[in-house]
Order: C-alpha cells, then structure tokens, then sequence
C-alpha cells in the first residue's frame, strides 16, 4: 500500500488510508462542511453512507438518490465532487468506466470546483494500468450492469465485458485519470471489501 501511496503522491494527488468505513466517514465528516457537493454514482459511497451524513450541513447533488431534472446539472456545477474508483493501479493511475459521462466528466473538470474525492476500498487496487483497465471492464461493469437490471450480455452473468453494443451499454466512456486536473484531488482508500 506505501508503494501506491507514494506514487499518488509522486502525481500531485493527495491520498488518504484508512483501515475502517468508519474512519473514512469521520474524516469526510470533518473534511466537508458549507459546500455544495456532486455525488457520482457508486455502490462504495451507497455503503458509506455519504449522501445523507453529508447533507447536514452541505448542499448535495446526487442523481443516485435526487431524480429531479437538474441533478446532474447541478452535481457537475458543485464546489466539490465524490465519485467512486472501478480500478486504481499501484502505479498511480486511477481508472473509471461510465455510461453516461457524468462522473467521468465530473472528475475531470468544474466551472466551480475547489475539490475532488475519489473513494476506493483496497480490493479495486491491482499491479498495473493494465490490469486496472482489465478490472473495469471485466469486474466492475458487469456487477454494475447486473444491478441496475440493464439488458447487456455482461448483466446476465455479471462475469466480464462481451463487446456489446447494446443500448443499455453501461461502458460507453472509460477513463485513466494519471494526474489531477483542474481541482486538488484526494484519492481516500478504505481497507474493506467495499463496491464493486
């Protein structure tokens, strides 16, 4: 984990570990006060609970949990964005499969963003940039596909990409994030079994 550490250190992140979900929560806690907050879809941060312990005391945007018709809008427009991780390779790099684009597009850049936090439990962390790509495709996707009921060849089995084009393709836009963009970027790795 020291070797991943430094290298996100190395790339201009500012990365963040914890041993507990709980310790993650009490740092986010601490961390977020008086900001307007994007949230991008993510099973991690489903099951930390941010949405509704951060909204005490912050304005937050998530299309995951708010179905009004500017939640994505506004999410992208925030001071402050949370997305989660389909991979981080020990090397640095952080990778994300989206069907959309809003969390990708998120990540990268807002008109008004200070900062940017990517969650990931240590079991998404693999060797290299390959791997993590592998693991988004081939993990990540179909999990995600297979929950949200999409009618794609990886959602029946929830056991790796087939290629498909698919309406309901939920990998449309991947993502290698090797270096911070246009915000200060924390990477937070929680050492459970969180997410896909």
């Amino acid at each position: 984990m020291e070797t991943l550490l430094e290298n996100l250190r190395k790339r201009g992140f500012v990365p963040h570990f914890f041993n507990t979900a709980n310790e993650a929560k009490e740092f986010f806690k601490a961390e977020l006060k008086n900001n307007t907050i994007g949230i991008g879809g993510s099973v991690t941060i489903s099951q930390l609970g941010l949405y509704d312990m951060l909204s005490e005391g912050n304005t937050v945007y998530s299309h995951s949990v708010d179905k009004s018709p500017n939640v994505l809008e506004n999410a992208s427009l925030a001071e402050v964005y949370i997305s989660g991780a389909n991979a981080i390779a020990e090397t640095g790099e952080i990778v994300n499969i989206d069907g959309r684009g809003n969390r990708v597009s998120s990540v990268i850049w807002g008109a008004n963003r200070k900062k940017v936090y990517i969650v990931s439990s240590t079991n998404k962390v693999v060797a290299t940039l390959e791997d993590a790509i592998f693991r988004a495709k081939n993990v990540a996707a179909p999990q995600n596909a297979k929950r949200l009921n999409l009618k794609t060849p990886c959602a029946i089995k929830a056991d790796k990409c087939y290629k498909c084009n698919s309406p309901d393709k939920i990998c449309r836009v991947l993502t290698v994030l090797g270096y911070p963009t246009s915000a200060e970027t924390h990477i937070v790795l929680i050492a459970e079994n969180l997410g896909y």
